[in-house]
């Protein structure tokens, strides 16, 4: 996940064209179309094509019930992956922080910044009335437990200083304006 997702989202109410996007967050060209494509997969992004042109438009319809489930299953199974991860390394330490652990970091922090994401849309869904503000708390509640298992798997498991650290470090902002 890169760090553009949020602006590309914020920059998206209505249609645009790439080279729009692109100038006007002022970032890496490729790593902008990256998070384009992982935003349009995750269907947080709608595409169209007119003539050449492509456009990009922030996907603002709410999630039924189901839609909200399989992107829970799929929060779990990411979840899962990881604690199996947990399993095999037996130590993360500031003197023993090895690829393997690092990437089991970054991966979680990869999927708690998707939840945000899916947090930050929901709650402006609710905004906008296309779901309602119970729903959005609801769905919310699952998602920070969601975090809330990982991160406290994570600071049992290992040394708590580091993984707080760890992710202060690595926290994002996580917005949009509407």
């Amino acid at each position: 996940m890169t760090g553009y997702n949020d602006k590309i989202l914020e920059l998206t109410p209505t249609w645009k064209h790439t080279n729009h996007i692109v100038e006007r967050i002022h970032g890496n060209k490729t790593l902008i179309l990256k998070a384009i494509k992982d935003l349009l997969d995750k269907d947080y992004l709608q595409f169209k094509q007119v003539g050449n042109r492509k456009l990009y438009k922030r996907n603002d319809s709410g999630d039924n019930e189901i839609g909200f489930m399989g992107i829970m299953k799929n929060f779990e199974e990411m979840q899962k992956l990881e604690l199996d991860e947990i399993k095999k390394i037996p130590t993360i330490g500031y003197l023993t922080l090895t690829q393997q652990g690092k990437d089991l970091l970054d991966h979680v922090q990869e999927q708690v910044d998707r939840a945000y994401i899916v947090m930050v849309r929901m709650n402006y869904q609710a905004k906008l009335r296309v779901i309602t503000q119970r729903i959005a708390d609801e769905r919310t509640k699952q998602l920070e437990n969601y975090i809330d298992k990982i991160m406290s798997v994570l600071t049992n498991e290992y040394d708590h200083n580091l993984i707080k650290e760890y992710f202060q470090n690595h926290e994002k902002r996580l917005d949009f304006k509407i």
